[in-house]
Formats: C-alpha cells, sequence, structure tokens
C-alpha cells in the first residue's frame, strides 16, 4: 500500500510538473502573441499616419492651388476695371481740357 501511496504520489508530482510546464508555455505564447499584436498595431498605426500625412499634404496643395487661381481671378478683374476706369478718364480728359480752355480763354 505505501508503495501504491508513494507511485500515487510521484503520479501526482509528474502530473503537476507537466501542467505547470503547460501553463509556462501557455504563458510564453501569450506573451509572444501580444508582442506580435502591439508591433501589429504600431505598423498599422504608422501606415495610418503615413496616409493622413500624405492626404493633409495633397489637401493642401489643392487649397494652394485654389487660393492661387482665385488671387489670379481677382488681380485681372481689377486689372480690367482699371484699365476700364483709365479708358473712360482717358476720354473724359480731352472734354475737361477743352472745359477749362473755354473759360480761361474765352
Amino acid at each position: 500500500m505505501e508503495a501504491q501511496g508513494e507511485k500515487l504520489l510521484q503520479n501526482l508530482v509528474n502530473e503537476e510538473q507537466q501542467l505547470l510546464a503547460r501553463v509556462e508555455q501557455a504563458e510564453q505564447e501569450a506573451a509572444q502573441i501580444i508582442g506580435d499584436a502591439q508591433r501589429k498595431a504600431a505598423e498599422i498605426r504608422e501606415q495610418a499616419r503615413v496616409r493622413a500625412d500624405k492626404a493633409a499634404q495633397e489637401r493642401q496643395r489643392e487649397a494652394e492651388r485654389d487660393s492661387e487661381a482665385a488671387r489670379h481671378e481677382v488681380l485681372e478683374n481689377v486689372r480690367r476695371e482699371v484699365a476700364t476706369a483709365e479708358a473712360g478718364a482717358q476720354k473724359r480728359r480731352g472734354e475737361a481740357v477743352k472745359r477749362v480752355l473755354e473759360q480761361v480763354l474765352p
């Protein structure tokens, strides 16, 4: 009986050691899985950051192009208005000189 009890005890010790080894292996695997997941998440965040930066840069370039086009359009409109005003002033200048001369040299 005693031998049987000792054998049973030895079997329990062996089984406990095997279970501890499995638990340790499972913990190592879990740590590896977590590490892999964290690295993958970091990669995904970096890729997302790069895509966001590219999109922001493209939007910035579009905004600059739109701004430049609007500035050019405004300048062209102002140039046309100035040219029109100058042409009108030039036309009326002759009339103004004629009136001044009429009043100075009656």
